[in-house]
């Protein structure tokens, strides 16, 4: 035990776990500008079209980490994803402080609010279509709540073993679930990038949800948060390699690979461990 657990401890202070977070962010080979964004605590937002970072987090229990992908197809992509971290970043406070059975409704809160105020953005800016997609992990303790919009992904990887926690909203994925396409047309078809659900769908989606998942546990492995930037370039056994170094930067291990397999799109993940 160290002088200042021991300290806390004599005193009758909480211990606090030790999570390790690791972001990237890569405009890729083909994009003019990164239309992605991310939320990692104590670490903020993308400050420049490519970063990667890592940081120790101490002294709390409730961290919040989140991607949120521009639609590269749509009007201003970059301003959508931006106004969804932004709009986060007032969340987080009241996720930190709230009873735990409160973060679902808070999660969505924040959901119908980021939809709203990219909607507003696009009818002051006389645009088509625009939105951004998000995923993120809520930490408690040890234990990942995940929440998903879109298809930017969440996996959890353990003992040797890369699981997708988030299910693409995509019409790819509906399909899959009617039994029109199989597992394998799904992933090739086309529809694999039309998301049904994303923040900036309807400005009359009043109440949009998140989907939410069961938490995961980080003391026992990693949690990845991404971008399709990454997922289209590398296969779940090349990204389940690279997790298995467990290198301290493994985000940027991760989005140097995508971009070395072609970087069609940008790329931005977050890696996540207590």
């Amino acid at each position: 035990m160290g002088i200042k657990e021991f300290f806390r401890k004599l005193a009758g202070q909480k211990e606090y776990q030790t999570v390790s977070v690791s972001v990237a962010t890569n405009v890729g080979k083909v994009r003019q500008a990164n239309e992605d964004n991310y939320f990692a605590d104590a670490i903020g937002t993308r400050p420049a079209e490519n970063h990667a970072e890592t940081r120790t987090l101490r002294e709390s229990e409730r961290y919040v980490f989140a991607v949120c992908d521009g639609m590269g197809g749509e009007e201003f992509g970059d301003v959508a994803s931006e106004i969804s971290v932004d709009t986060l970043k007032e969340y987080a406070e009241n996720m930190r402080r709230a009873d735990l059975k409160d973060i679902p409704a808070i999660v969505n809160e924040y959901c119908s609010e980021a939809n709203n105020r990219i909607c507003h953005m696009v009818e002051e800016r006389k645009a088509n279509l625009s939105g951004s997609t998000m995923s993120m992990a809520f930490v408690d303790g040890t234990d990942a709540y995940i929440f998903s919009i879109g298809d930017s992904r969440v996996y959890y990887y353990c003992d040797d073993v890369l699981t997708q926690i988030s299910e693409d909203q995509t019409l790819a994925m509906k399909k899959l679930k009617a039994n029109i396409y199989t597992e394998e047309e799904a992933r090739q078809s086309d529809d694999s990038h039309k998301i049904t659900t994303f923040l900036g769908v309807d400005a009359r989606s009043i109440g949009l949800k998140a989907q939410a998942y069961p938490p995961v546990d980080i003391s026992k492995g990693c949690v990845l948060i991404c971008s399709d930037g990454l997922t289209d370039m590398c296969s779940d056994e090349e990204i389940a390699s690279i997790m298995k170094k467990k290198k301290k930067n493994t985000a940027y291990e991760l989005a140097t690979q995508a971009v070395a397999n072609g970087g069609v799109d940008n790329v931005t993940c977050i890696v996540i461990e207590a």
